[in-house]
């Protein structure tokens, strides 16, 4: 197996299981204790993990932030899954914001190919969309935040502020009951915050791996959300909480159907 390709691996595993150890991932990818401490000392440079003796675990700092391309390549599956449920509410004719998160960008990757107006920050998703003549693809503006391939600042806050859409897909670092839906940068939670203001209906959209956790800064409260699309159904406790708030859930195993 190619090294790149181990360490991709290598971060779903710990994203999923939060602790690896050297030499269980020695075994699994049948390679040296060696080679896997040099591979977690690159994950540890990218930010995605802390060495600790005998193996590593997941970075879960407030201001844990990982680059595009990192997250890009974990919880691929996941995210397909959260894209697959998306699909149906997007509809012809619909204006959306997709927010810069790698979930909307496998939303965007499944969307129909109809009459649409998208909105985003997204350097990835605009490059995605491009080539699609049906979709009337709007830039929103501002200065590039590299490593996160997106537009932040007070001109993309202004250029927002000239729109409405009829919903925005907006994905988040973490999710805590307590504190709301939270970012690990302020000037990314900004432009979410703007987009918030302007959409008829807000969807998060978010793996289960991001609930129960708080990261730096707040994107809003709950009684700005609508609907949550996740990966797999949530808790008993999570259920009661969003049905207390009138927020839909939505998982491969409860659907949106046209029938609803």
């Amino acid at each position: 197996m190619l090294g790149a390709l181990r360490k991709e691996k290598i971060k779903s595993i710990l994203f999923n299981d939060k602790v690896v150890s050297v030499s269980a991932l020695a075994e699994r990818f049948q390679v040296s204790e060696e080679t896997i401490r040099r591979d977690l000392t690159a994950l540890e440079e990218e930010g995605v993990l802390v060495r600790k003796h005998g193996g590593a675990i997941l970075a879960n700092k407030v201001l844990g932030d990982p680059a595009t391309h990192v997250l890009q390549n974990v919880f691929v599956e996941n995210k397909e899954k959260i894209a697959a449920v998306c699909k149906p509410f997007i509809q012809p004719r619909d204006c959306l914001f997709f927010d810069s998160s790698t979930t909307a960008y496998y939303v965007c990757k499944e969307m129909p190919d109809v009459e649409l107006t998208v909105l985003t920050n997204s350097l990835s998703i605009l490059n995605l969309l491009a080539p699609r003549e049906k979709i009337n693809l709007i830039a929103v503006g501002g200065s590039l935040l590299k490593g996160r391939d997106c537009f932040t600042g007070r001109s993309a806050i202004s250029f927002l502020s000239l729109f409405h859409v009829d919903k925005a897909f907006l994905s988040c670092r973490s999710l805590s009951m307590a504190d709301g839906i939270t970012e690990a940068r302020e000037s990314i939670a900004e432009v979410k915050q703007a987009v918030v203001q302007r959409a008829n209906r807000v969807f998060v959209i978010a793996d289960h791996s991001k609930f129960g956790k708080t990261s730096f800064t707040q994107i809003c409260g709950f009684d700005h959300i609508h609907d949550i699309v996740t990966d797999q159904p949530l808790s008993a406790q999570w259920q009661r909480f969003a049905r207390e708030r009138g927020i839909r859930l939505w998982n491969p195993e409860n659907p949106y159907t046209e029938e609803e």
